[in-house]
């Protein structure tokens, strides 16, 4: 223990050092700055004097000055964090053909110190780390640039830290030690999803650190880690790449305002800068500023109430089927042409331009019509120059004796050409509103399908309902005027199986440049009718590789042995043992409810009250709100994560955990046989305490 104790104090000796150093950096930096705007008024009193490159040359030189400043304060802010827990494991080896053991401290960042490059600590994700994470049948090995290097593996060490000290450390040559994760695993939870580098388990290892070049769908059941894996992968990815990727060119899909908030800050916690973030709501809203749309969570509501025509309307336009349907009628629309004419003289017809439209067969719709007008215009021009004359003596007869024939023709022949380019683009510029639900009439009529039209309705009020929402911007993307965004390289999307099939499609056509990290349940698809409830299909999608995750490691013994009895027999996974309280399952009224909530939120930091649906929520909180103090309602515009409890529906939970849980069963609506995946989702929320109350 002497030995180690000594190791962290020099290790916090080198981050004091370190913290000093990029102090005098940044207020270096900062008096660089200084003197430079002071010697740019001295010399430049009036303005005027620099040339153009001198002005860009000293930008540039005060920019990169703020820079480093910029880094230097985020490295300090990241060292005071490290000065409480610098590393969490420690390797020792000893590699084949070397008489010598070596060993590695693995933490958060590389810490090696500038001037004599001695390596105090190994970055967790540097490949030497996965000596730690990864379990040897045989012979221990790890990938380095060189190749792969074996050696053999002498000591696996964990330590566990607190308010600055060393607490303690645990041995173990086989694998990571379940003591350790069950500390880990019993701690509270917070308002943002935690790093979990010293507990990451070997199948959780090998996703973080898969890089095959490949699209991944990560597949696992409630608590295996999905998210928190999806995240730190993305931090591995940055750190592999760093030359070719940055935070600025990954975009994570969340659920909601809600989760985004969850998740906001563990790749920061990770050493990396924040990445982009989005719900895929916000980006068909983007598409279609003009009408108000719904969303995702009032369409689940309504079927969860049991609205059947919505459901069956909905699941059909977010099927495979219809979007191909969809596609044939879009790419079918065809355009209305004029003849382009000067002086009654047809320059190229409506059938000419129709034909060479329809001839470029390899564009989009957009873009079609720009290289259409583009050629137009050169055909005006080709008329124009080939029947000067006869179009000279036209105008001159049309022309005062003031006026500059010449000059009238140039200007004529700019109007032709202005004229023509604002016809192509009125004929080519198809409003997809219209073309939706022109194609949704058709199909509903010619297949006796009426329930397709249900929705239809709300738009003759100024409104889109969140089905036809997709079809309109889908119909965008076929017609090329759809945002096409290239600079984003890498996607994460968590809740895959959430997304429809056009959904699915709708991105990959936005981002045609990007990479994909998938992480998916089955078993946790809200509306299995509307979402993508086969792994298979949504690895066809992506082409993407698949790898599994069968262990749950969220919620205690009790909990998942619930849970796990609302699934099928063939949804079976394995659980992580750790022992809490039995499941309760009680009845009563609201007053026992309020009671209940009491208790639970006094025994634990984070209290979830989940519901079926939004309205039961604002019932609930509206029966509780005078008497729990600080009790807040979750919908899906808003909501604080905290300490305090939260009363919030079943859809909006997905991703969160909580320390303790009550699912309240109104009149059955978790209980009965129909509604057991609800309950296992609501249930796999829970931490260490679940409560099932029924009213």
């Amino acid at each position: 223990m002497i030995a180690e104790e000594q190791k962290y104090s020099e290790v916090r000796d080198f981050l004091d050092k370190e913290i000093v150093r990029l102090d005098a950096l940044i207020k270096e930096c900062r008096a660089n700055i200084k003197v430079q705007g002071e010697d740019f008024n001295r010399d430049n009193p009036n303005g005027g004097m620099y040339s153009k490159m001198e002005l860009t040359e000293i930008h540039y030189e005060m920019e990169k000055q703020m820079i480093y400043a910029e880094e230097a304060a985020r490295d300090i802010q990241f060292y005071g964090k490290l000065r409480l827990a610098p590393y969490f494991a420690k390797v020792v080896f000893k590699p084949d053909g070397a008489g010598k053991e070596k060993t590695v401290y693995i933490g958060l960042r590389t810490l090696q110190d500038p001037d004599t490059f001695e390596m105090f600590v190994c970055d967790w994700r540097a490949p030497i780390a996965s000596l730690f994470y990864d379990d040897f049948e045989d012979k221990a090995y790890f990938d380095a640039p060189r190749g792969r290097m074996y050696c053999d593996l002498l000591l696996k060490r964990q330590f566990k830290f607190g308010n600055g000290k060393l607490l303690y450390y645990v041995d173990s040559d086989l694998k990571i030690d379940d003591d350790i994760l069950r500390d880990v695993l019993s701690s509270s939870s917070g308002e943002h999803l935690k790093v979990i580098v010293n507990s990451i388990q070997r199948e959780q290892n090998k996703v973080i650190r898969y890089s095959d070049g490949e699209n991944l769908l990560v597949c696992g059941p409630a608590g295996s880690g999905k998210t928190s894996v999806g995240f730190h992968r993305l931090a591995y990815l940055l750190y592999r790449n760093r030359t070719e990727l940055a935070s600025a060119e990954i975009l994570m899909f969340s659920n909601n305002d809600i989760f985004s908030s969850y998740v906001a800050d563990i790749i920061p916690e990770l050493g990396e800068m924040p990445l982009n973030y989005a719900s895929f709501y916000s980006i068909f809203a983007a598409e279609i500023p003009t009408i108000p749309t719904g969303d995702y969570y009032s369409l689940a509501d309504d079927i969860i109430n049991g609205n059947k025509d919505r459901l069956k309307s909905a699941s059909f336009k977010m099927s495979e089927e219809f979007l191909n349907y969809l596609d044939v009628a879009a790419e079918s629309v065809e355009p209305e042409f004029s003849d382009v004419k000067v002086y009654d003289k047809v320059i190229i017809s409506k059938e000419k331009l129709y034909e060479r439209f329809m001839e470029d067969t390899e564009n989009s719709q957009k873009s079609r019509g720009e290289r259409l007008a583009v050629y137009t215009q050169g055909v005006i021009d080709e008329f124009f120059v080939e029947n000067r004359k006869e179009l000279y003596v036209i105008a001159d007869e049309d022309t005062a004796i003031d006026e500059d024939t010449s000059k009238i023709l140039k200007r004529l022949r700019r109007e032709v050409k202005g004229n023509a380019v604002e016809m192509i683009r009125n004929a080519t510029v198809f409003d997809p509103v219209k073309i939706y639900f022109k194609v949704l009439k058709e199909f509903a009529d010619e297949n006796n399908f009426p329930e397709l039209l249900y929705s239809a309705e709300s738009l003759k009020k100024g409104f889109v309902e969140f089905e036809d929402a997709l079809g309109i911007v889908y119909v965008k993307t076929v017609l090329g005027s759809g945002a096409v965004l290239t600079g984003v390289k890498h996607i994460l999307i968590d809740e895959a199986q959430d997304l429809s099939f056009i959904q699915h499609r709708i991105i990959k056509r936005m981002f045609p440049r990007a990479k994909f990290t998938l992480l998916a349940d089955t078993n946790q698809a809200i509306i299995p009718e509307l979402n993508i409830t086969d792994s298979e299909k949504l690895s066809e999608i992506y082409s993407a590789k698949t790898l599994r995750l069968n262990k749950s490691y969220r919620s205690t013994k009790q909990i998942n042995s619930f849970a796990l009895r609302l699934l099928d027999e063939n949804d079976r996974y394995e659980i992580f043992e750790r022992e809490g309280e039995e499941v309760k399952c009680r009845k009563g009224d609201f007053d026992g409810l309020c009671e209940l909530t009491q208790q639970e939120g006094n025994n634990s930091k984070t209290l979830a009250i989940i519901t079926k649906t939004s309205d039961d929520a604002r019932k609930v909180y509206k029966n509780l709100k005078k008497h729990i103090e600080g009790l807040r309602l979750c919908d899906n515009k808003s909501c604080e994560m905290g300490n305090a409890p939260v009363v919030i529906p079943l859809s909006l939970t997905k991703g969160l955990e909580f320390d303790s849980v009550i699912v309240v069963d109104k009149n059955g609506s978790f209980t009965k046989e129909e509604s057991k995946k609800f309950l296992y989702l609501a249930s796999t929320r829970a931490l260490h305490k679940l409560n099932i109350y029924s009213i």
